[in-house]
């Protein structure tokens, strides 16, 4: 029983991948090309183009550890605890930068979609230990 196929995680990971998806086909030409046009060193364009492409990865692969541990269940425990946290912790960074640069939440509303996941895999977190105790 403790191996159950975990919905919530599954869930989570396809969110992911969705959101991975949106990033990289809708956000690359919607913030990365226009900063391309801008005048700027060559380094400062290197360094952003950098981080896109790690955000990129960091939902790709985060999306299919989630998979992965939808399937393996109370074995990715730890696992998908990180993942909350870091998932928690970008939604945050975003909330924390609209109030800031922007004094509002809605011009970068990606703080809903990590924020979702984070909860959905919590859920399932939750769900998951309830299995193994």
């Amino acid at each position: 029983m403790q191996n159950e196929f975990n919905l919530w995680w599954g869930a989570a990971g396809v969110m992911s991948l969705l959101v991975a998806a949106i990033h990289i086909f809708a956000g690359t030409p919607e913030i990365m090309v226009p900063l391309a046009q801008l005048n700027m060193p060559d380094v400062l364009y290197a360094i952003m183009d950098v981080i896109w492409n790690q955000v990129s990865l960091l939902l790709i692969v985060v999306g299919l550890a989630l998979l992965l541990a939808s399937k393996r269940g109370a074995q990715s425990m730890d696992m998908v605890l990180f993942i909350n946290v870091i998932y928690a912790g970008i939604a945050l960074i975003f909330v924390v930068a609209g109030m800031f640069y922007l004094q509002s939440l809605w011009p970068m509303p990606q703080w809903i979609l990590f924020g979702l996941i984070a909860l959905v895999a919590q859920i399932g977190w939750h769900k998951q230990k309830g299995r193994v105790q």
